[in-house]
């Protein structure tokens, strides 16, 4: 399965070339087997090709800022098209890009939002990812609860438009 990326800008193709033994990628047809090593919050540290990686990410809306190796990047996924409700974020719904466990909520139904701000955590593929806000809204839903797993394209929040808007 093959994604797009911007890369600071620079476009960049990800490939899934296999999950088994190990997650093997290729990116720009470099290719790599990849071991995830659990970390704690948004600090993460991956074995690539057998060297040890460690890093941190945070998610802003639709883009994700990492820290790999004493570099900062920011990535923002460039194949998903957000307006006809694929995975992501449509409207006033987001969806999950994959399938997942939802490991805690940071907001309640009514708590207004701003942009980027955290709505809640999920774990996919041993992955916990932060899910943000992609607008300025109030919640007028929580799809999933803590601890509940969901399929991909699920919906697990929906946003209202902002007192006044």
């Amino acid at each position: 399965m093959a994604y797009r990326f911007n890369l600071d800008g620079q476009p960049v193709a990800l490939d899934i070339r296999h999950r088994v033994p190990r997650l093997g990628l290729a990116i720009d047809d470099v290719v790599a087997d990849v071991t995830e090593v659990p970390a704690e919050g948004a600090a993460f540290e991956l074995v690539v090709d057998g060297r040890v990686r460690r890093g941190w990410r945070c998610i802003v809306g639709q883009d994700i800022h990492v820290r790999l190796d004493g570099r900062s990047y920011v990535v923002r996924r460039t194949d998903l098209d957000f307006a006809e409700g694929g995975g992501g974020a449509a409207g006033n719904d987001i969806r999950s890009d994959m399938p997942g466990t939802t490991i805690a909520l940071h907001v309640a139904v009514g708590d207004a939002v701003e942009e980027g701000q955290r709505l809640l955590t999920i774990e996919s593929m041993k992955l916990q990812m932060t899910i943000a806000a992609h607008r300025a809204g109030r919640i007028a839903a929580l799809h999933v609860e803590a601890n509940a797993t969901f399929e991909r394209g699920a919906v697990l929040v929906s946003l209202a438009p902002a007192e006044g808007e």
